[in-house]
């Protein structure tokens, strides 16, 4: 069997979850015999065996804002990933190829397509309805109100399965797509283990030039609407007004169109000196990162399957989550046993959570030892597995 990943972003140029999610399944299938090749964007001169990137002319994979010339440019981009993926197609005997992102794979012909949704235009809007900080991603609105749903429906219509990793993206195509529920079928994340696993939280502190005596509360995420780092960074300056930060250190890593006005209402609150915005981190310092933390912070109000949050259990971490309906929290994650899960878009709540795992040291270390005995359930062998016994029902 032969298959052909087709995405937007593939790393060393991933800028969300849609990135690892295409190459930890990637390689899982290759280890199941599959023979797989992907095509993304990114430098050309970084092709391999596996991938073959293009080089893109606009802002597609970019981690930060830029101007609209370049913004503009993505629909050329598009436009023309499509006809090179057309002659891919033609030339190769592919026996399934996988949109892993609509929008640039929407108008791809295939005999045996499947598409797989991380998320949704509807969800990204109403996310950005809901944005209290005053900043309107005008591009992004425009984008998703009128180029994301022709491409998702376009992508959606010409597949023959499509594959999302949360049961609530399942319920949007179902529910607000009108898509056929037979046709939509829930394959959940996986999880790889932290290649630090080995040195002890101290060792991964030490190696980051902080002082290992600190409890490090982490998170990582693109500064966009959903993500809600706004709630964090309240959830923080209440822990400060009350001096429960002696000994803490917060990092915030990640990049997007809200970071200046994260930075300022840091800045706001009295917290700047507490809280670190540390930007893109690579995969290595991302992996470290996550080994060394004590505590490991999602504060969205929107997500399909984070795997984030499996990363950060498998790493160690004690996992504060809001109460999101994507996996794996809290559909499935033991709520002060494997995690502790609070409301979104409430500082409180989320202050009370971190400040449990601040003062009850035993607390905090339960909730890391079930929380990785947890996510250790979830292996990309499987999500492979699973991903095969789809292609082979469509090439049937």
């Amino acid at each position: 069997m032969r298959v052909l990943m087709v995405t937007r972003e593939f790393p060393p140029y991933g800028v969300g979850g849609a990135s690892t999610h295409t190459l930890r399944l990637s390689h899982a299938l290759e280890k199941a015999g599959i023979d797989v090749n992907v095509v993304s964007f990114g430098s050309s001169t970084a092709s391999s065996t596996l991938v073959r990137f293009i080089q893109p002319k606009s802002s597609i994979i970019s981690r930060s804002s830029q101007g609209t010339g370049r913004d503009l440019a993505v629909l050329y981009d598009i436009a023309r990933f499509g006809r090179i993926l057309k002659n891919v197609i033609a030339k190769d005997d592919y026996t399934i190829v996988h949109v892993q992102e609509p929008y640039v794979g929407s108008f791809l012909k295939a005999k045996n397509k499947i598409t797989t949704i991380h998320d949704t235009s509807y969800g990204e809007l109403r996310s950005m309805a809901a944005e209290t900080s005053g900043v309107r991603e005008a591009k992004k609105i425009f984008f998703y109100s009128a180029i994301g749903f022709i491409s998702e429906y376009a992508s959606l219509a010409s597949s023959k399965a499509i594959i999302t990793p949360a049961p609530n993206i399942r319920s949007e195509l179902v529910g607000q797509y009108r898509i056929c529920a037979d046709k939509v079928i829930t394959v959940m994340n996986g999880v790889s283990e932290n290649p630090y696993s080995a040195i002890s939280r101290e060792k991964a502190k030490h190696i980051l030039k902080m002082d290992s005596a600190k409890t490090l509360v982490f998170t990582t995420a693109r500064h966009i609407a959903r993500k809600r780092l706004d709630v964090l960074l309240m959830a923080i300056s209440h822990l400060n007004n009350k001096g429960l930060l002696n000994g803490v250190e917060v990092r915030i890593g990640g990049d997007g169109p809200l970071r200046s006005y994260l930075e300022r209402l840091a800045e706001r609150l009295g917290v700047a000196f507490k809280v670190n915005f540390i930007g893109w981190m690579s995969d290595d310092q991302l992996s470290l990162h996550l080994r060394a933390c004590d505590i490991f912070v999602l504060c969205s109000e929107y997500e399909a399957s984070p795997i984030g949050v499996l990363e950060a259990m498998i790493s160690g971490a004690a996992v504060v989550c809001t109460n999101v309906e994507g996996f794996p929290a809290p559909s499935l994650a033991k709520g002060g046993v494997e995690i502790l899960i609070v409301p979104p878009r409430d500082p409180g709540a989320l202050a009370t959570a971190i400040r449990q795992l601040l003062n009850q040291t035993r607390l905090r270390e339960g909730i890391s030892r079930n929380g990785s005995r947890f996510a250790a359930q979830y292996s990309w062998d499987k999500v492979a597995k699973r991903t095969i016994e789809i292609y082979e029902a469509c090439a049937a």
